[in-house]
């Protein structure tokens, strides 16, 4: 039977680590090789895609980072705490890589873009572990580590330099640890998790929800509440609580707010607590640029999709895998009562599809307890009538989604090379003009501010207009900011220019082909009296 009955924690820490050798071995060197066609992509026409990141945000984090190595604190400008990380333990694991590597000659876009690719090498792991806890055998969960590998979105953000693959990681093996005897490892995992992504305070919430309402279901006397279950509850409950806590108190200390500058940002109020509509444009955006739900693959998966809940259904084991169902629900929820997505106008870049992309291990999971689960129910002898046509029906499912796992890797790897090319040609190029040709001490106003506050001189300040760096800046206009800051100088992309105030242009730099910045041509101005 591919579904078998094991117990829980039948493995030991030795067994984990050496009895599943081989596919470790096979999960790192695969996503060495594919992650090597997006680094070695030239589509931009150079050699962009090895030396750059894909998204200015990377640029922000390393800044913090850098801070963080050298002066011992999150500031943005020299002396400066802000707000602006959003992802405190992605900061703080970089600054570690940056101080190491970085004396020896290594890039900081590598320090970033090699800390993205290790967390990414334990994805796959973590994914396998996962489904041999949901009773597959080896050969799903293999199944199941390797399509982790393969997909699209999760290999281009292996090498962007972001949070996600630690994301990623943290939540898989939160639900991991979870559903065994190490409450107390779950919950440190899931801390750390509350730490990297905003979200990740839903996740913990939500395993630990379930992981206490399993126990309390099981429980033989009528108390409102068991000493098992409190030392449970703190177990999971108490790091992600003091983690979180400890992020929302800098917060607080920094811009008067326990969240960060990025949630005031980039949060919609004006969406309300439920928009149906815009998390339908969110769902049906997000879905169309996934290799495992378009075009012809999509009736195969959602095929699976149900087989897996039956599954799991008539298993009894529906409330188990409530995490793994619930945590994609709560993530689009999340999503659609901050962002507005219009339908048919969001360019599904990865500046937008990271925020999801965490969900895709969790979805192949399901996919592979529910190919687990018809091919248990095809080949068992009462159905030998159709043990022929099974191999075949599998064959054809596996060319559908595998042509479109190939398409869809072309298209990205295309797009992260002209990514890298526009963010290194652009702002790192802008950033190293105004070290080089701005005056000490300028106050320089910017709308992208990571590159350009990575590579100008310390001695100068730049103000993050957005406000992601810069708290009194947040939901303020530019004319307005230009009068209160008193910026010398402004770096903005060309539409931001206006005769409402005077300038005189001192540089520019256009991108050949923009694919990622917001507008094509960046300009360093002079303000005027």
């Amino acid at each position: 039977m591919a579904i078998q009955d094991r117990p829980r924690n039948l493995e030991t820490p030795q067994r984990i680590l050496f009895g599943h050798f081989p596919f470790y071995v096979v999960a790192i060197a695969l996503t060495v090789v594919i992650s090597a066609f997006y680094l070695l992509a030239r589509h931009s026409g150079g050699d962009w895609a090895w030396i750059g990141l894909p998204l200015d945000d990377g640029w922000i984090h390393l800044v913090y980072a850098r801070s963080l190595a050298q002066e011992g604190w999150f500031n943005f400008n020299p002396g400066i705490a802000e707000a602006g990380m959003s992802s405190p333990l992605w900061v703080i694991l970089l600054a570690v890589v940056y101080k190491v590597f970085t004396p020896l000659g290594i890039s900081p876009q590598w320090c970033a873009k090699g800390l993205s690719l290790l967390c990414a090498m334990g994805v796959p792991m973590a994914t396998y572990h996962l489904a041999l806890s949901f009773k597959l055998n080896k050969k799903w969960a293999w199944l199941a580590g390797l399509a982790v590998i393969f997909e699209p979105n999760l290999a281009y953000g292996n090498v962007a330099g972001m949070e996600v693959p630690l994301f990623t990681l943290l939540t898989l093996l939160g639900l991991w640890l979870s559903r065994g005897d190490h409450p107390a490892l779950a919950g440190i995992v899931l801390g750390l998790g509350v730490i990297t992504r905003g979200e990740g305070a839903l996740t913990a919430i939500l395993i630990g929800f379930f992981t206490l309402l399993l126990v309390f279901l099981k429980r033989r006397e009528v108390t409102l509440i068991t000493g098992e279950e409190l030392r449970l509850g703190l177990r999971l409950f108490l790091p992600p609580l003091l983690l979180g806590g400890a992020w929302a108190l800098y917060n607080y200390s920094v811009n008067g707010h326990p969240l960060p500058n990025t949630y005031f940002v980039k949060h919609n109020f004006a969406l309300g607590w439920i928009n149906l509509e815009n998390a339908w444009n969110i769902l049906r955006g997000y879905m169309g640029h996934l290799a495992l739900f378009n075009g012809w693959a999509l009736p195969v998966t959602l095929g699976l999709m149900a087989a897996a809940f039956f599954s799991l259904w008539q298993s009894k084991r529906l409330l188990a895998a409530a995490p793994l169902l619930l945590i994609p629900v709560l993530q689009l929820y999340a999503f659609s009562i901050n962002i507005k997505v219009v339908a048919g106008e969001i360019p599904w870049t990865y500046f937008a599809r990271r925020y999801m992309d965490f969900l895709l291990p969790l979805w192949i999971i399901l996919l592979s307890v529910g190919a687990a689960y018809l091919w248990s129910r095809v080949t068992r002898p009462r159905a030998r009538w159709i043990v022929f046509a099974a191999p075949v029906a599998a064959l054809l499912a596996l060319v559908v989604i595998g042509r479109n796992i190939f398409d869809l890797h072309g298209y990205l790897i295309e797009q992260y090379s002209w990514n890298t090319e526009n963010v290194e040609q652009v702002n790192v190029a802008m950033g190293k003009w105004i070290g080089q040709n701005l005056p000490a001490n300028a106050v320089i106003g910017v709308t992208d501010a990571g590159a350009m506050r990575f590579w100008s001189r310390p001695d100068q300040k730049i103000v993050d207009f957005l406000g992601l760096n810069c708290e009194a800046c947040i939901g303020r206009p530019m004319l307005e900011l230009i009068a209160d800051m008193r910026p010398e100088y402004l770096v903005v992309f060309r539409p931001a220019l206006t005769d409402a105030f005077s300038y005189v242009e001192l540089h520019s730099i256009r991108a050949g082909y923009n694919t990622i910045l917001g507008g094509n041509e960046l300009v360093a101005v002079k303000l005027g009296p």
